[in-house]
């Protein structure tokens, strides 16, 4: 693709509440951007031409909404992967923001031998920029048995369905967690976190190469946070409290600005080798940001046809500058 045509940009999901911010994130960035939505033009922040009818449950209107040359990012948690596959056979590329479970990732990727088209998954902020510094630190620590993640969260947060769907599933999986006690960044502060997403780790692919991974969850709010560990201590996190879990509008939360502390770390036995944070203000923005800048990293460098990791198209060092720049620290713990 020429620089012209990777520079256009269509958002499915567009009026979602990731999918807005991904869509302003990219306009702030250079490029020309369409939003696909399932009604376009009836309302909300972006109507008229650039608007685009895209609904992943009537698969006829995803080839009509695509243009030729036209880089495409999927902020719909959709299990069928219809944009993805679409995109794999014809040709093009396509960012994966949804954090859909790694079984999607690694069903797809399967089927992706010969594929015309460029697919990256999990290429947010967590997973997305949380993977590729867990490559890094594996990579300074090859000698780790473990791979440490916490991810930080706030009750009071804007979030869509998506985001009710990752913490669902993170959550629910089992009706009791595990639990760890990780020095987090401020204002987290050392917490004891609960075990998060147990099924769910292989999205770090071949990053793990045999290793455990084992992630946690801390709520920001330290009262939201005791609810999750009562229920966890009682073995009732089947039904996890819904004032944390349920989707927000904007105007229900107090900000886009809510602090991130991701934490990740490389362990071996008891003795953590090296650790990370990912530092932010607002999860939802910075997730759009991390966006724009695996985009960047596509359009510098294409990997060719396939489905990949973001592991698989930049390094941490490659890409640190950028992530600086949209407001995303990646700050060692010593």
């Amino acid at each position: 693709m020429d620089g012209r045509a990777i520079n256009r940009v269509l958002i499915i999901g567009g009026r979602g509440a990731l999918g807005r911010l991904t869509a302003t994130a990219f306009r702030e960035a250079g490029w020309e951007v369409r939003s696909g939505a399932r009604r376009a033009g009836t309302g909300g922040a972006s109507t008229g031409q650039d608007d685009v009818e895209l609904d992943l449950d009537r698969p006829a209107s995803l080839p009509a909404a695509l243009r030729e040359g036209e880089f495409v990012v999927n902020t719909v948690p959709h299990r069928e992967l219809l944009a993805e596959r679409l995109i794999l056979e014809r040709g093009g590329t396509l960012i994966n923001l949804a954090a859909l479970p790694a079984s999607a990732a690694r069903g797809l990727r399967a089927e992706a031998g010969g594929a015309r088209g460029t697919v990256l998954m999990n290429a947010g902020l967590a997973p997305g920029v949380t993977t590729i510094v867990a490559a890094d630190l594996l990579g300074r620590h090859p000698d780790a048995e473990e791979i440490e993640m916490v991810f930080t969260v706030s009750a009071a947060a804007p979030g869509g369905p998506a985001r009710v769907e990752w913490l669902s599933r993170g959550l629910t999986a089992l009706a009791r967690h595990r639990t760890a006690r990780v020095p987090l960044a401020e204002p987290f502060g050392e917490r004891l976190c609960l075990g998060f997403g147990e099924d769910d780790a292989g999205w770090l692919g071949g990053i793990a190469e045999g290793r455990r991974v084992r992630s946690y969850l801390c709520v920001l709010e330290p009262p939201a946070h005791e609810r999750l560990l009562t229920l966890n201590g009682a073995g009732e996190l089947t039904r996890p409290a819904k004032s944390l879990i349920r989707a927000r509008r904007d105007g229900e939360t107090k900000s886009n600005g809510e602090p991130v502390a991701h934490w990740i770390a490389a362990t071996r036995g008891d003795r953590r080798l090296g650790a990370r944070t990912v530092r932010c203000a607002g999860d939802l923005v910075h997730a759009a940001r991390s966006g724009v800048v695996f985009a960047e990293a596509l359009r510098a460098q294409p990997p060719g046809g396939g489905c990949f990791g973001p592991e698989e198209v930049c390094t941490l060092d490659g890409v640190r500058a950028r992530l600086a720049g949209a407001g995303i620290s990646i700050v060692p713990v010593t």
